[in-house]
């Protein structure tokens, strides 16, 4: 009977943290770019029940009384890589990429301190969010200030005084002329048979900005990657899904925590009662 308790409380620590995932996609539902992470739950080992210090037994004989659970754990976290819709801007320097791929950008540290590092912790991180812009000095930046790279991982440098034009492969064009090209990046990742995909090796930083991890996670350029200028990849969260899946989660939760009082209850009266007998 005490194992139940700790089965069910297994299963309220999976279902809090699954809440807390779903609760992250649903803030970050109007996030540009943002790819929804989920849970996966799977259960401990299954365990030999023994009874020891049975007397009537011979000693030091342990006697098997079936199988037992522990309860659930969490099995592994995932996310979703399927494109998100496209919204359409009319704005030169939002960007979309049309299937695998990632903007590069030059990401600088603002909360650096910096009586430690007065030029700020600067390194490349990776996203789908292409809402950018161009600074004075005719680079193009996201709306940080964070320099956004083109395909030979430098500043994307163009004249501010002339009109801009960007093809679908990325080029960057001013007067008839490509004077440079949005960097598209990708890694290596796992293809399953319907056709998801998973990164292993990247990692989610802030909102929607990823770090490859591991010696065998580089970036490389896709060659002919198609960029829609003047479009921005939304959420690829379903508001629906999610409060659905939250509802079904609540409920699991509530579940697990009913059924601890009922042992607890159950408990009460095998001590205060039938203890008395």
């Amino acid at each position: 009977m005490v194992k139940g308790l700790y089965t069910a409380y297994t299963g309220m620590i999976n279902e809090q943290r699954r809440m807390d995932v779903l609760t992250n996609n649903l803030a970050n539902a109007n996030t540009n770019g943002y790819k929804k992470e989920g849970l996966t739950a799977r259960a401990f080992s299954d365990q030999l029940a023994l009874k020891i210090k049975d007397y009537t037994d011979a000693p030091n004989t342990a006697r098997g009384l079936g199988i037992i659970n522990p309860g659930v754990k969490i099995g592994e976290s995932y996310v979703d890589w399927s494109e998100g819709p496209m919204k359409e801007t009319n704005n030169t320097f939002d960007f979309a990429i049309g299937g695998r791929g990632f903007f590069a950008v030059e990401y600088t540290n603002k909360a650096v301190n910096i009586e430690r590092d007065t030029a700020g912790q600067m390194d490349v991180m990776y996203t789908r969010d292409g809402c950018f812009t161009m600074n004075v000095n005719g680079e193009i930046t996201t709306q940080d200030g964070d320099y956004v790279l083109d395909d030979s991982g430098s500043h994307i440098q163009i004249d501010p005084n002339l009109p801009v034009e960007i093809d679908t492969l990325g080029n960057v064009i001013q007067d008839g002329a490509a004077v440079a090209k949005i960097g598209v990046y990708d890694f290596e990742a796992t293809t399953y048979p319907d056709g998801r995909i998973s990164y292993d090796n990247l990692l989610h930083y802030g909102e929607n900005f990823y770090i490859p991890v591991g010696d065998d996670a580089g970036a490389e350029v896709v060659e002919n990657a198609k960029v829609y200028s003047g479009f921005l990849e939304q959420s690829n969260v379903s508001v629906v899904d999610e409060m659905v899946n939250m509802i079904a989660t609540q409920r699991n939760y509530d579940t697990n925590q009913r059924m601890i009082t009922t042992i607890d209850g159950t408990l009460q009266i095998a001590a205060n009662q039938i203890g008395k007998v």
